[in-house]
């Protein structure tokens, strides 16, 4: 039998959600949430979503559905109060990036889930891009020796935000940082150990406090990452819809260089290579759907799940305190002080 699901949230995100679901097998979706009375009216006339799915609060579409789960596709700062009441009706979240905007709202969340023993799961995907589940492979197989050193940037030219992102101090954080910080813990299979970062936006510039960050990382294993990323990027307008990334893994026997799509291995002794990517069976919103299924049915650890979230939320509040104070912190101790 299908497993009924609530979509709390209905902007680009949300809208998303609905057609990964109604594709997954193992799901149906069972309500639909969204506060703004416009934006669900568009929602509803793009995805022909039926009256009776539609609610304006979340606790009438438990009350009122036979919801198992839910996806929190709200902007950023509802994401507690949609995951605090399902946890508290012992149904199973998944919640898109960030997680929480703080390390102690989380650690509540997923205490909360454990003493249930109610799955908690964050929609990281951009694990399983392929370009970085390829990252992970060859750096699981030693194709790279031992990785000590990885440099990672993103750029972005000024651009059009969602509402809910637009007004956030530290907006390329929350908007971009938090998959990347994420993506390399999954990529290397070490936690951040200590963060120094710095967080600006020049003098003239439009955008909140913080549209531009540099952030250093000690990994658990010693290595260091250097992460730079920008919302005030300029003069590629026409390349990659206006995105740019570039990331170099450097390992003793070989460097990995991932740009976009393209990665190119680079092995002592040998011409630098194209390595395929491989192809793209599903989306990466259905691999949470499945870890979510596993969860539920089977009681199946997830790779997303609220608990090794905590390590990513560490490293972003790690950067926001580094910033602040101009001191370099430690993440360890901020995820001791979280219980």
């Amino acid at each position: 039998m299908a497993i009924k699901i609530a979509i709390v949230g209905l902007g680009s995100r949300g809208q998303d959600w609905v057609r990964e679901v109604r594709a997954a097998p193992a799901f149906e979706l069972a309500a639909c949430v969204e506060t703004d009375p416009k934006v669900f009216e568009i929602a509803r006339e793009r995805l022909q979503i039926p009256a009776h799915q539609c609610f304006p609060n979340l606790a009438d579409a438990l009350d009122q559905s036979t919801s198992q789960a839910i996806i929190v596709a709200t902007p950023p700062d509802r994401h507690v109060s949609a995951c605090s009441e399902a946890l508290a009706r012992k149904l199973a979240v998944l919640v898109e990036k960030p997680f929480t905007l703080r390390l102690d709202e989380a650690a509540t969340l997923v205490s909360s889930a454990e003493a249930t023993d109610t799955p908690l799961l964050v929609a990281q995907n951009y694990r399983y891009l392929r370009s970085f589940r390829t990252a992970r492979r060859l750096i699981q197989e030693g194709r790279l020796g031992n990785v000590s050193l990885v440099v990672m940037q993103y750029y972005r030219i000024p651009h059009q935000m969602a509402d809910s992102l637009a007004g956030l101090p530290n907006n390329v954080l929350w908007g971009m940082g938090v998959h990347h910080l994420d993506v390399v813990r999954f990529i290397l299979g070490v936690d951040v150990k200590e963060v120094m970062a710095d967080s600006f936006t020049p003098s003239g510039s439009t955008l909140p406090a913080g549209a531009s960050l540099q952030v250093l990382l000690t990994m658990a294993n010693e290595a260091r990452v250097s992460y730079t990323a920008t919302y005030e990027s300029s003069g590629h307008e026409y390349f990659e819809r206006g995105q740019e990334f570039y990331a170099r893994f450097v390992g003793d026997l070989a460097t990995l260089h991932i740009f976009h799509r393209w990665l190119i291995l680079c092995e002592r002794g040998k011409l630098p290579r194209l390595v395929r990517r491989g192809p793209r069976k599903t989306t990466e919103e259905q691999i949470l759907l499945g870890q979510l299924e596993q969860a539920m049915r089977h009681g199946v650890a997830p790779e997303v799940s609220g608990r090794d979230n905590l390590q990513t939320v560490a490293t972003f509040e790690a950067c926001l305190r580094s910033a602040t104070e101009k001191r370099a912190i430690d993440v360890r101790e901020l995820l001791s002080d979280a219980g």
